[in-house]
């Protein structure tokens, strides 16, 4: 029996690191403010259509390696769909599949990008001189260009404003919930190294088949099978230092909770709400936060009539919409069995969307959705529903990568974990795991 150990936040990171302690043998106390785990990738039972509706469609790729291991080590694998094939579609009605030919990495997918009919030729020869370079950075220079932004760097690569709005965009605002000219060019970089460049694999694309909240149920019984708890509704307070170490923390409901080591999984916002001087002057990484700010994203949620979408996802090209899912369809092409047609559209980097009315933004939605999807009328809609999500990630911006702190410090017993922190991952779920 190890220390007993406080973990706060139950999501991605908060579960990551109490699974992994409840394996080791450590009772661990886990303490999460909602009524369930998964923190900003999870589901909530909707009053309004009456069922289970995740925060947004959130997808990992196959690189992720990080959060396979610890669906793995929840038992729900099986309930990821991959996605082998990539459908891009752009304004005129074109579709362009990205997929693996069979060939090593890098050269996976130069027989898609060959035949990519959404650029042009002249686009899809600067694309590949794009990737070349990529290549030739490598992971171990690519913090150099940690200072500017990738739309900085595409340009002065001579990469066109073509190809960065209909491609290079597209990619990292769904990755980052940064637009090119906002993110930092070494995060985006390493969203092609590794999902494009990498491995033959590294880009495929996993879906979770059940909400996402089903896939942290698990944790709980692993927890408490070596001695652990599970408490939610509970919120973090204060957290309280002395003597070189943290003693223990406060609740919102002002109950205290004692362990000899903590761990904070919380929001780079919440945790430092939840500190005072003393604990920042005596450790330098609790300083880091003041220069964190959240990026923002919008999940909408169509149920029509009837069907007026084949694939199981669109791309969206040159269009503030970058994803429609079809929550009806499988990844090997099925449809579930269905009374609406149910579609989730996803809008990164959603800043301008935050303040709108919910009517002004299914509106705004449905014109881009039906300059994709011809089919899909006003009059076939059922319902909608807007989810906005505003604190979904920390924005990827240059400079931020030096002030990402690490998950020990000066506070030789609190320990800090979220895709915010020094993880070598940019803003997404497999950095929370790391």
């Amino acid at each position: 029996m190890g220390d007993t150990v406080l973990v706060m936040g139950g999501g991605l990171a908060g579960i990551a690191s109490a699974v992994r302690l409840a394996e080791r043998g450590y009772p661990v106390i886990l303490i999460e403010t909602s009524k369930r785990l998964g923190g900003r990738a999870t589901s909530h039972d909707d009053p309004e259509t009456g069922q289970m509706l995740d925060n947004c469609q959130h997808v990992l790729l196959g690189c992720c390696v990080n959060l396979l291991d610890l669906y793995g080590r929840l038992g729900v694998k099986d309930s990821i769909e991959w996605h082998e094939e990539l459908c891009f579609a752009d304004r005129d009605g074109r579709r362009s599949i990205l997929k693996s030919s069979g060939a090593p990495a890098p050269l996976h997918l130069a027989g898609s990008v060959a035949c990519f009919g959404v650029l042009t030729l002249g686009e899809r020869m600067s694309l590949t001189m794009g990737m070349w370079k990529l290549l030739r950075i490598g992971p171990a220079r690519r913090h150099e260009y940690s200072d500017m932004t990738f739309g900085a760097w595409l340009r002065k690569m001579g990469q066109g404003e073509g190809v960065i709005t209909k491609f290079w965009n597209v990619v990292i605002v769904s990755a980052l919930n940064q637009t090119v000219d906002k993110a930092c060019a070494a995060h985006a970089m390493q969203v092609f190294q590794d999902g494009f460049l990498k491995h033959r694999d590294g880009y495929v694309m996993g879906t979770a088949s059940v909400p996402l909240r089903q896939l942290y149920d698990p944790a709980v019984k692993i927890i408490e099978a070596a001695g652990g708890e599970v408490h939610f509704g509970r919120s973090v307070n204060r957290i309280y230092y002395s003597n070189g170490r943290v003693s223990r923390v406060e609740l919102k409901t002002r109950k205290t909770i004692k362990a000899d080591q903590f761990v904070s999984a919380l929001p780079f916002d919440r945790l430092e709400r939840a500190i005072d001087e003393t604990l920042r002057d005596a450790d330098g990484r609790l300083g880091m936060m003041k220069h964190f700010e959240h990026s923002p994203i919008l999940g909408v949620h169509l149920w029509f009539k009837e069907e007026v979408m084949e694939e199981g996802h669109l791309i969206l090209v040159d269009s503030p919409v970058q994803w429609i899912f079809n929550k009806g369809m499988t990844a090997s092409g099925k449809r579930r069995p269905k009374q609406y047609q149910y579609l989730h559209v996803v809008i990164s980097a959603a800043n301008y969307l935050m303040d709108a009315g919910n009517e002004s933004i299914v509106d705004s939605i449905m014109e881009e959705v039906r300059v994709y999807l011809p089919g899909a009328e006003s009059r076939k809609l059922a319902k909608a529903r807007v989810v906005k999500e505003k604190r979904a990630t920390f924005a990827s911006v240059p400079g931020i990568e030096e002030r990402r702190p690490g998950a020990r410090g000066s506070v030789g017993n609190l320990y800090l974990a979220g895709d915010w922190c020094d993880n070598g991952w940019p803003a997404t779920m497999e950095g929370a795991v790391r």
